[in-house]
């Protein structure tokens, strides 16, 4: 089975989504005054598009297929120009927060896979296969509920500081399943988007709890300031993607390149279970050789262990395990 007929599955079963379900990418407000960018199923990023309406969006998802949509966070005068002409008139405020700062138990049962022989062990990738010498070896960050939970109360510790320390209202923040291993926490409040790049960091800094020297700030603070200061929460959200305001983001609605689950809206974050509801490609079963997968549950549904062994399933379950380069076709 060649690398071409993966592709052809993959690129497949994104084009049966972006054809049947468009209406579920959630255009950014400002559409013409957004970078857009795609990376295509050869691995090619392309970026500086100009799109004037969301109806021009659902045409490039459906005439180009990408494996990932991206928007810019920034509002510019020139979307199109190269990155130095753009003219940046303002920055959404975004956050990432990722599985791998944030989870205790992911190394467990997170593993690595060689790309050429597809021999397998525990733990971060060697820097050569020990089976078969290549350098192609690929490590997988394997989620699981107890994995999702953590990262789902980190989110809701971010919205506890946003609400309650920087005064920003509930209506005005929209929390996102990433498509893989995370959640992005959007905040579409006018008072942030002329912050700088600096100011952002201050911003992070304050979240993370970066440069907080706790024996210094508690000899120097009233009495009823300090139980507040030793509970404040402390979250470990990605710096880089707040303060980077150049950054395109995944655009919400769109598949994820890694496991072909959707970057899904939570309307409730401590109820949404993002392994079920960002599972949105067909039940079709496809036929698949599995090279090694632990355990996973999508929909409700448990699949596998798998070790070298073929297997028919979900569309949604052999696209998760086919992105992520642990299965491929049968025909």
């Amino acid at each position: 089975m060649s690398e071409t007929q993966l592709t052809q599955a993959l690129k497949g079963a994104y084009r049966w989504y972006y054809f049947k379900k468009t209406d579920e990418l959630r255009p950014p407000s400002e559409i013409d005054k957004r970078e857009f960018g795609y990376r295509d199923f050869n691995g090619n990023m392309v970026r500086h598009i100009q799109l004037k309406s969301k109806g021009e969006l659902y045409a490039l998802a459906v005439r180009e297929v990408p494996r990932s949509i991206y928007y810019s966070v920034s509002y510019y005068k020139d979307p199109a120009a190269p990155m130095q002409l753009k003219g940046r008139m303002g920055s959404d405020l975004v956050f990432d927060i990722d599985m791998k700062d944030v989870s205790k138990s992911y190394e467990k049962h997170s593993f690595w896979i060689c790309e050429s022989c597809h021999a397998f062990g525990p733990g971060q990738a060697p820097g050569i296969c020990p089976r078969c010498g290549s350098k192609q070896v690929k490590f997988i960050d394997w989620a699981c509920d107890e994995c999702i939970n953590e990262i789902k109360n980190e989110a809701m510790n971010l919205i506890d500081i946003l609400q309650g320390d920087f005064g920003i209202n509930a209506n005005e923040i929209s929390v996102y399943f990433s498509g893989n291993n995370g959640f992005h926490v959007h905040v579409d409040s006018k008072k942030f988007i002329s912050l700088s790049s600096k100011e952002r960091a201050e911003i992070v800094d304050y979240i993370r709890g970066t440069g907080f020297e706790s024996e210094i700030y508690l000899s120097n603070v009233p009495d009823r300031a300090k139980e507040y200061a030793i509970k404040r929460k402390r979250v470990l959200i990605d710096p880089q993607v707040t303060v980077d305001v150049s950054r395109i983001f995944r655009l919400p609605g769109s598949l994820h390149d890694e496991s072909g689950l959707e970057k899904k809206l939570c309307r409730n974050i401590e109820t949404c279970d993002p392994f079920t509801d960002a599972a949105v490609l067909p039940d079709e079963p496809l036929n698949v050789m599995v090279y090694y997968a632990p355990e996973f549950k999508l929909k409700g549904l448990k699949f596998g262990p798998y070790r070298m062994e073929s297997a028919k399933l979900p569309t949604y379950a052999a696209v998760y395990l086919m992105a992520k380069g642990l299965a491929q076709p049968v025909i």
